[in-house]
């Protein structure tokens, strides 16, 4: 796994359009691994990340995790800062809180705010969404229940917020996908719901509007070739409705049992990006990875290695897109 600073991944191969850009927009994905507020919640199996806990997750690690992730979200573009970033594995409202305050996110040069809603998953993990907002307005945003009504499948809801940014619309989705714990065949299942149920969504959206922006984002448990991404809710490399950008690189953001894959993945409907000019970047800033001693080359670096807290940023590595804003 190289060292360099940020890999560019995938760059603009076809001809620019002769409009006049006017912004761009960068949209930022993150899987943070497991930050945690240190207050037990009575209601949720968070006690691993409390004082107390096997974890024995503190105010200070939690504080020195903010500052790890502000550090990430401000220089993986250079000196231009996403304008949206989607967040997986935080702990509710209160955690995304903390995470503002004390990665100094929201202070007045930055100026983040966050929107996370309560969840119905177990150790109370949510996606969060964070946007500039200075520029970014936030027109609607909810929940979507992903879990299966009358029955014993709970999951992590989809995140939705519709947005305006410059002159344009977006819809983003943050998503957190099931993962494969329990068997890969066993938990397929559970995904291709997921991806079904979000289609879905989607669909009555671009019901309305042919031509709406819609943005998925997130740690979807799977890669771009399976069934749940390609065929269930039919993002490809080449749409022909909706392109998983992914596919247009062979660098990663996950590495387990010494394999790298892509499980983080930007898919944008067809009337962002054609297939011929998408831009994916994987940040692979020096400082997110280490040393393999127990396979080859280099690893995420991670917070915690088992039970063993290693002190690092998260077993993911950040992915993003750069979208023009062109005048109308």
């Amino acid at each position: 796994m190289a060292k360099s600073l940020i890999t560019l991944v995938f760059l603009l191969l076809a001809p620019v359009s002769a409009k006049a850009q006017t912004d761009t927009l960068v949209i930022m994905s993150y899987n943070v691994e497991n930050f945690f507020h240190p207050d037990d919640d009575p209601d949720k199996n968070d006690d691993a990340f409390t004082p107390d806990g096997s974890n024995h997750w503190t105010n200070y690690r939690m504080r020195q995790k903010a500052a790890k992730i502000s550090r990430v979200i401000t220089s993986v573009n250079g000196w231009d800062c996403p304008q949206i970033i989607g967040l997986c594995e935080v702990e509710g409202p209160k955690a995304v809180e903390a995470l503002l305050y004390e990665g100094g996110l929201s202070d007045d040069a930055l100026n983040y705010k966050a929107i996370c809603y309560p969840t119905p998953d177990a150790r109370g993990i949510a996606p969060a969404l964070l946007y500039d907002a200075d520029i970014v307005k936030i027109i609607s945003s909810y929940p979507i229940s992903m879990s299966v009504p009358d029955s014993n499948f709970i999951t992590r809801d989809v995140l939705y917020a519709k947005i305006k940014y410059a002159t344009d619309t977006f819809h983003i989705f943050v998503n957190h996908w099931p993962s494969k714990y329990g068997g890969e065949a066993e938990t397929v299942w559970k995904r291709e719901h997921v991806a079904r149920h979000t289609r879905s969504v989607c669909d009555s959206i671009t019901a309305t509007n042919p031509d709406a922006k819609i943005v998925l984002i997130g740690d979807f448990n799977d890669v771009a070739s399976s069934d749940a991404l390609a065929k269930v809710f039919g993002a490809t490399r080449n749409g022909p409705d909706y392109i998983n950008l992914s596919t247009f690189t062979n660098r990663h953001s996950y590495k387990y049992h010494g394999e790298w894959s892509t499980i983080d993945h930007i898919i944008v409907s067809k009337s962002i990006c054609s297939p011929e000019r998408p831009w994916f970047f994987i940040g692979e800033l020096n400082y997110l990875v280490e040393p393999d001693s127990r396979y080859v080359g280099y690893k995420p670096f991670r917070t915690y290695i088992g039970q063993r807290y290693n002190g690092g940023y998260s077993d993911h590595l950040p992915v993003f897109i750069k979208i023009p804003i062109y005048k109308k």
